[in-house]
């Protein structure tokens, strides 16, 4: 990544009016530097899906990793903080969904 995209990367991320709080996706382009033995170990991990789909996945949940130790630490922004709200609102609806639809399958079972 050149010296300009690393900096603009920095900045907030544009956000798309008609979804809300949610920044727009936009593809990026990386090089893997790994074993062909691992990488085949990868695409074979990674079944039908497309790689950039499973990288895509796997750079969410290291930047979740990051925030959520960033907020343990103090380190969060204000707007970060919000947004981490907001993340733990939608969790605890779907919580609270798998919670009703267990519930209703031990009803049905018995």
């Amino acid at each position: 990544m050149g010296r300009r995209s690393r900096h603009r990367a920095t900045h907030d991320p544009p956000r798309d009016p008609s979804k809300g709080s949610l920044p727009v996706r936009r593809d990026r382009m990386a090089r893997v530097a790994v074993a062909d033995e691992v990488w085949a170990d990868f695409r074979a991990a990674a079944g039908y899906r497309p790689v950039s789909e499973v990288l895509g996945e796997l750079v969410e949940h290291e930047v979740a990793r990051y925030r959520s130790r960033r907020l343990r630490d103090g380190q969060l922004e204000p707007r970060e903080v919000v947004e981490a709200l907001e993340r733990a609102r939608d969790q605890q609806d779907d919580l609270a969904a798998i919670v009703g639809r267990l519930e209703a399958l031990r009803e049905e079972s018995g």
